[in-house]
């Protein structure tokens, strides 16, 4: 009876030490996997944080600049009559957590986790706000346009700080227009004009006289066959030349040599050109200040062991390149005493001077004017406006003719990059010359700085030979 009611019989006692030993492993092996889920659990919360607040960040950065600007809004919407702004409290992230649960049942212990999701806060909204860049070293027009504002102040501690909340901030920017500081005067323009086309001569290897009373300046460049002559009182005309020196449309009896040129003066200044070669004479007045030019051509012929002369004498006048009088006004044949000299027609040549009211003045005071060696006297009248002045590689000289617009593009309805005074140097592309109809591209150095553009042709002067 008492195997049934009594105890149960004991076991032996390494059996039962090993049955503990046994239960002490697995729930140390149960605590191990406890410790790594929780690590597990708390990577993985970190990482969502860290994963929200940089989302957060790249969608609503909070600078400096923001942080002011929701200040002024929360300010502005808190009403006209409120002085003080009480911000919005925005609810922080909720994290998420993780609850473990233990049940040990016999020699089998579970473990329950319990994971609660993360709260995410309400959506802040945050106004971005526009700058406008602007260089300090700039030199374009800037105009600036103010809406109306309030001025609202909240008092932290001892500090009060006021902000101003403008209701339209526009800010625009116009293309740069440049003027020159400084200008020719009007005395000075012509020889400013002058002096282009007679540097725009040497840099192409073309000759250039320049003559001088101080009240008529006037520039005589060659090129090709014809001797020009440029002055304010033809109107910078460059299709007037000294009588006798074009082509054989206008002379047949060619010399085949270069001429001389001498200047006098005689109440105007005059000057006095010739050339003789190849038995042919061509002798020449002309008056710088009306534009009178008295010509005559010769043709020398031996008769016998003497020479005799065949000449025409010619007056003309063109004041401009389109209007003007050039009309043959006495012919004869007479006795010369030598090959180039014939005494009776150098008389009737004085005689037609004499009559139009022009002199043949003193020989011994005609002055020889060399080519390309004036170019001194001219800037010593032309001021300092283009001092130091020189076209770029490859251009050649033109000059302003008028006050003028430089614009950027070849059309007038273009942006005006600069406007210029008369007188102003220019580097003109050899390509565009001569000036025509088309719009003409230039670079105009102004205040030191190199402007490139283009200008109407009526108002750009260039020499190019022809």
């Amino acid at each position: 009876m008492a195997g049934v009611y009594g105890s149960e019989p004991q076991k032996p006692a390494g059996e039962a030490a090993k049955k503990k030993n046994s239960k002490q492993k697995k729930q140390m092996k149960q605590l191990i996997i406890m410790a790594v889920l929780l690590s597990i659990c708390a990577g993985l919360i970190t990482w969502t944080v860290m994963l929200m607040r940089e989302r957060y960040a790249q969608e609503h950065p909070m600078t400096e600049q923001n942080s002011s600007f929701e200040l002024q809004e929360m300010e502005r919407n808190s009403g006209e009559d409120s002085a003080e702004t009480t911000a919005t409290q925005v609810p922080e992230f909720t994290e998420e957590t993780t609850t473990t649960t233990s049940a040990e049942t016999g020699e089998t212990t579970t473990a329950t986790t319990t994971m609660t999701a993360a709260t995410a806060p309400k959506t802040v909204t945050v106004q971005s706000v526009s700058f406008s860049k602007i260089s300090v070293s700039t030199t374009k027009a800037l105009h600036t346009t103010l809406g109306g504002g309030r001025t609202t102040a909240r008092t932290t501690g001892r500090t009060t700080v006021q902000t101003t909340a403008s209701s339209e901030r526009t800010t625009h920017t116009e293309v740069q227009q440049l003027t020159p500081n400084s200008a020719p005067t009007a005395a000075q323009v012509p020889y400013n004009e002058l002096l282009a086309l007679y540097l725009g001569a040497q840099s192409q290897g073309n000759s250039a006289y320049f003559f001088d009373d101080g009240s008529a300046p006037t520039v005589v460049l060659h090129g090709g066959q014809a001797y020009r002559v440029v002055s304010p009182a033809n109107s910078y005309s460059l299709y007037n030349w000294l009588g006798g020196t074009g082509g054989t449309e206008e002379n047949p009896w060619q010399t085949g040599t270069s001429f001389m040129l001498k200047s006098y003066d005689e109440n105007d200044t005059y000057i006095y050109y010739t050339s003789s070669g190849a038995e042919n004479q061509v002798i020449g007045y002309y008056n710088c200040r009306t534009c009178d030019n008295i010509w005559a051509r010769l043709h020398y012929y031996q008769v016998g062991v003497g020479w005799q002369v065949e000449y025409h004498i010619f007056y003309c006048n063109r004041p401009d390149s389109t209007n003007g009088s050039d009309a043959e006004i006495f012919t004869s044949t007479c006795d010369a005493q030598a090959m180039y000299e014939s005494d009776e027609a150098v008389e009737q040549l004085k005689k037609e001077l004499q009559n139009r009211g022009m002199s043949a003045g003193s020989w011994g005071e005609y002055k020889l004017v060399e080519a390309n060696q004036q170019s001194d006297a001219i800037w010593n009248q032309a001021g300092s406006h283009n001092t130091g002045f020189a076209p770029q590689s490859g251009e050649t000289y033109g000059v302003v003719s008028a006050n003028a617009s430089l614009y950027s593009a070849s059309s007038t309805t273009s942006t005006v990059a600069a406007t210029l005074p008369a007188g102003t140097l220019l580097s003109v592309e050899k390509s565009s010359l001569p000036v025509g109809s088309d719009m003409v591209p230039v670079q105009a150095k102004i205040n030191g700085t190199w402007v490139s553009g283009f200008m109407q042709p009526e108002q750009v002067l260039a020499w190019v030979a022809h």
